[in-house]
């Protein structure tokens, strides 16, 4: 039956070519053209035009190179080769089998599905360890200032005060050393006392703390400029300056400045 069909449509097509080529040959010779003549000017042999004329389809090329030429044919004689070339159409000379007939068609839908949901759960499972794998170490700690842009940090009499410390806000207590901490703007502190770390995270605007040891205590500031402190209810004064890293340690008789770095 394929074999049947294929003779079919090559007649069908050879006929639409035979229509064309007489056309084309008629055109010719009512302009007084010679084959030899119309080759020379389409660049190609006079065979091949010999074979439109004729609607030869054996001893002519590929299909698309036929259009080609009816379409070059057709402008050179004055005509529409466009529109004499979309009436020939390619015959179907490869006839490839229907994937119906693959093994891959035997299959049922059920033993797809079941396929596809093995691989999708595979490539779920992957995906989910290579994100584990590949996830970074969430961190409080703030990206801190390189070395060498870290002041030393010695306060002074003459730093602005930013916001006064309420004493209401904070407890009272009888350690020697006390220090109140008063946020003007969020930065992430270490406070250790007596060698033991008693807050490590992020304080917000407006946030104030009472920090007390009995032998040292250490402030650890992501964002100096946003720590407002005030050391056995003396007068407040800024830790640093907006965005410095600043460590200070302090003692019951007086205080040391550090800066240490990661």
């Amino acid at each position: 039956m394929k074999t049947k069909a294929l003779v079919d449509s090559n007649s069908v097509y050879r006929e639409q070519l035979l229509e064309l080529g007489t056309l084309l040959q008629a055109a010719r010779e009512q302009q007084g053209h010679s084959l030899e003549a119309m080759a020379s000017q389409i660049l190609i042999r006079p065979s091949l035009l010999t074979a439109i004329e004729q609607g030869d389809l054996d001893n002519l090329p590929e299909p698309v190179y036929i259009r080609g030429l009816i379409r070059r044919y057709g402008d050179v004689l004055g005509l529409d080769g466009e529109t004499l070339a979309s009436q020939f159409f390619t015959p179907p000379r490869i006839q490839r089998s229907s994937w119906k007939d693959s093994p891959a068609a035997q299959l049922r839908p059920l033993h797809l599905y079941g396929a596809y949901f093995v691989v999708l759960m595979m490539a779920i499972g992957g995906l989910s360890y290579l994100l584990r794998q590949t996830a970074p170490e969430a961190t409080i700690l703030p990206p801190l200032e390189p070395l060498n842009q870290v002041e030393t940090a010695t306060p002074r009499d003459d730093d602005p005060l930013e916001v006064p410390v309420a004493e209401n806000d904070v407890p009272e207590s009888d350690a020697p050393i006390k220090v109140t901490t008063t946020l003007t703007a969020q930065s992430w502190l270490r406070i250790t006392a007596d060698g033991s770390t008693e807050f490590e995270g992020i304080l917000q605007p407006g946030d104030s703390r009472l920090w007390t040891a009995d032998q040292a205590l250490t402030i650890r500031a992501g964002n100096a400029g946003g720590v407002i402190i005030s050391v056995n209810d003396s007068q407040a004064e800024t830790l640093g300056q907006p965005g410095m890293v600043r460590e200070v340690t302090y003692s019951p008789d007086r205080m040391v400045s550090l800066v240490q770095s990661n």
